[in-house]
């Protein structure tokens, strides 16, 4: 078996390779991958690396995948060679008090594919811990697998955030995980959501996908379009995705008084926020970081129809190509919410 990858030599420079095959462990299984999703986060170090690890290239990238188990290690029982899997790519480690309590997300000591110096899934073949690649149902094809892990995402968001049916949400921004959080919304019975976001075309997406009142807020105040549809007093919830200051910070203005706040978005940076508006308020402000424990259900969400995230990909691209599928997520961004990469 050849192996090759996608190697980001520096910024905005990227080489298809040979490379090794990757090393097996007793506990691991090899998998021939067949569909990676292009993350925001990689398009991010693609486009600007990683000042904290000059010295990372070549690097490989990638943590949305699927693909066939070629071989299994010598104490994995429930998987074969054959069956057709999606990956959750952080590897905790089991050990500290988050793992112990049951919050491994927070693991400081995660490995983390894509994450520096973690490589990544760009490639033919990898290695991953068996216990995290789990079985896609035969309804649910290599590319929905793929997209399970930014729809864990969205929905490890809306449990956090413990909303509920006939319960008002506002989500800032329509790109893949605004529209993964819209759909884990919809899934969970919360029907009256807007969307906000700069660019029409996510803001149709998000039409599509079932949200009930658009605004652009290239054009109109936010704050002030956002509490007009709600007499004035603004939603129950707020789902802060687009990772932007100036959405982080009118969230505060923006929220009903009582209501929660949601930060999903990588906000770099500091942040203005009014802590006396928010504590007159009574408001809530709560972050969540990945995911825990969502897999599985996320799957039979697919599996049932209860969930369709296919609409989301915007852009496909073949394995050749994949430079093109990165520099085009930098360039036409009002476009393109999901690129998706094939190697089979």
């Amino acid at each position: 078996m050849k192996n090759r990858a996608a190697f980001v030599l520096e910024n905005r420079k990227m080489e298809i390779r040979d490379t090794a095959m990757p090393e097996m462990h007793s506990d691991e299984v090899m998998i021939r991958m067949k569909k990676i999703g292009v993350c925001g986060s990689d398009v991010h170090f693609y486009e600007h690396g990683e000042p904290e690890f000059p010295d990372v290239y070549p690097f490989i990238l990638g943590h949305e995948g699927a693909g066939e188990v070629v071989e299994v290690g010598s104490s994995v029982s429930h998987l074969k060679v054959g069956d057709r899997v999606c990956l959750e790519p952080g590897v905790p480690c089991h050990t500290c008090e988050w793992c112990t309590s049951g919050k491994y997300n927070l693991c400081p000591s995660v490995y983390f594919p894509s994450a520096p110096r973690a490589l990544g899934m760009m490639r033919n073949f990898i290695t991953h811990k068996a216990d995290l690649c789990f079985k896609l149902p035969d309804n649910v094809s290599y590319q929905e697998g793929a997209l399970i892990e930014p729809l864990a995402v969205g929905i490890h968001a809306v449990r956090e955030s413990g909303i509920k049916m006939g319960q008002s949400a506002t989500i800032l921004g329509c790109g893949c995980i605004g529209l993964v959080t819209l759909l884990a919304l919809k899934a969970a019975g919360v029907d009256d959501i807007t969307v906000v976001d700069i660019h029409d075309i996510r803001l149709e997406k998000a039409k599509e996908l079932g949200a009930r009142h658009f605004i652009n807020s290239s054009h109109v105040d936010m704050v002030r379009a956002v509490k007009d549809i709600y007499n004035d007093i603004g939603p129950d919830f707020i789902f802060e995705t687009a990772g932007n200051k100036v959405t982080a910070s009118n969230s505060v203005p923006m929220i009903k008084r009582g209501g929660t706040i949601m930060i999903i978005g990588n906000v770099v940076g500091g942040t203005p926020i009014d802590l006396q508006m928010l504590g007159n308020k009574e408001a809530t402000i709560k972050a969540t970081f990945r995911y825990r424990n969502i897999y599985p259900s996320a799957l039979n969400a697919l599996s049932s129809g209860r969930i369709n995230v296919n609409s989301i990909v915007s852009d496909f691209y073949k394995f050749e190509d994949t430079q093109c599928a990165f520099e085009n997520s930098i360039t036409n961004k009002a476009t393109v919410v999901k690129a998706m990469i094939d190697l089979e």
